[in-house]
């Protein structure tokens, strides 16, 4: 490996035996394979990863095009069919786990463990591998055979109900928020238990559960409520901390700029840059306090400043001036118009046929300023024979009695 493809692939060497399915497993997996870890995705025709055929596909799409969330989820990462209803296809897994330092899957209730794949299985055939479960409400507890998607996660966890205005019910989430938030917490205990490992020789179980780490994100309402035991009011777009903070209408249909001022410093910047510096002592104004209780008025104003003005005009006018200010992006500004966004963030691959086009967005780290290069997701059981010949030693005939015996399905 060169010095180049060392540095963008820190966790080469790493490989993972994935189990994963949909989506919240699955970006966890992607995240180690994008960074150069040989994350081998386990899937049959019997159990196919549901993902593959549900959600939005391209319109030019052949026989071999995943959906988008699909392709999102599962980047540079390797293919293996096993029909895990066959005793010969669990001694194959096995055996991968064995020449493996991860395992990984967000299956609910004991299915690993009836595979005979749980995690005291598989010390015995690797005494230090780590695996990782991350069913929606983990291994343990009066919960832990309870399902759900990413909705429902969102909604248990209290995340929806802190959204929404004052007064009204509360407001869903379009993108399934935990499905692309719990990667990271399943990432940063994979990498702690590997350290772990490497400095004692210990491997271990990491049970995560998607919920309790949704409900981390709730911030400080668990202890506002703790602390007065009243549940905060939903803020709407406003803040406790910082006016004016809001999206505000600008020029066109639909087009909106956040805004927020979060010190007297910003708002005396603010009124200077919408030609307004005697705001800025206006004794309704001058101070937090006064804005916050006066913020209808402030509101208003500022609204009256960006509504026949240009959302991208008004975030780099205001942005030169020291006030934080956000186009309120919608998809095509994200993809097209950005310029920042399309030159450092995103990519576009191909399917397996080379036709359907998909734009796949990178890892958001990057070393020594350049990000991992991405590949486009694997065709089901794409790496079979890889796998079986190179991995695991199988022989030419033996590889194709595997097929004829429907172990490689």
């Amino acid at each position: 490996m060169t010095e180049e493809a060392s540095l963008l692939k820190p966790l080469a060497g790493i490989r993972v035996c994935d189990f994963f399915w949909l989506i919240a497993g699955p970006a966890t997996s992607r995240i180690m394979a994008d960074f150069g870890a040989e994350v081998i995705k386990i899937e049959s025709e019997e159990r196919e990863d549901q993902i593959r055929n549900a959600g939005v596909w391209p319109p030019n799409r052949t026989q071999s095009s995943p959906n988008a969330v699909f392709v999102d989820c599962n980047t540079n990462k390797l293919s293996l069919t096993l029909n895990l209803n066959q005793p010969k296809a669990i001694e194959i897994a096995r055996q991968l786990v064995a020449i493996s330092d991860v395992v990984t899957n967000n299956f609910t209730g004991e299915r690993m463990d009836r595979w005979g794949l749980g995690y005291r299985d598989l010390v015995q055939v690797k005494p230090d591998i780590v695996m990782l479960s991350m069913p929606v409400m983990g291994t343990t507890g009066p919960y832990r055979s309870y399902g759900a998607n990413g909705l429902g996660v969102v909604s248990y966890g209290g995340i929806n109900t802190t959204m929404g205005f004052p007064g009204r019910p509360p407001s869903g989430m379009g993108p399934l928020y935990s499905d692309f938030t719990t990667p990271y917490f399943a990432l940063m205990a994979i990498m702690a238990a590997l350290r772990h490992r490497d400095r004692t020789g210990e491997g271990q179980f990491i049970d995560l559960s998607q919920a309790q780490a949704t409900v981390a994100l709730l911030g400080t309402s668990i202890l506002e409520y703790t602390a007065n035991g009243r549940v905060p009011e939903r803020p709407g777009n406003r803040s406790r901390d910082y006016c004016p903070h809001g999206a505000y209408p600008c020029w066109g249909e639909d087009r909106w700029c956040a805004i927020a001022v979060g010190s007297d410093a910003e708002w005396r910047a603010l009124c200077d840059a919408i030609g307004r510096p005697e705001l800025a002592t206006d004794p309704r104004f001058a101070t937090h306090e006064a804005r916050k209780a006066s913020e209808d008025e402030v509101d208003a104003i500022l609204a009256g400043w960006t509504r026949g003005r240009d959302a991208w005009q008004v975030m780099h006018y205001l942005q030169d001036r020291g006030v934080m200010a956000s186009v309120v992006e919608d998809l095509e500004d994200v993809v097209v118009r950005d310029p920042h966004m399309r030159a450092l963030h995103f990519e576009t691959l191909s399917d397996a046929d080379g036709v359907a086009q998909y734009i796949a967005h990178r890892q958001p780290a990057k070393f020594q300023g350049r990000s991992p290069e991405l590949r486009r997701p694997p065709v089901q059981g794409e790496h079979n024979e890889y796998v079986l010949k190179e991995l695991l030693g199988y022989s030419d005939e033996e590889y194709v009695q595997l097929l004829i015996d429907g172990v490689l399905r």
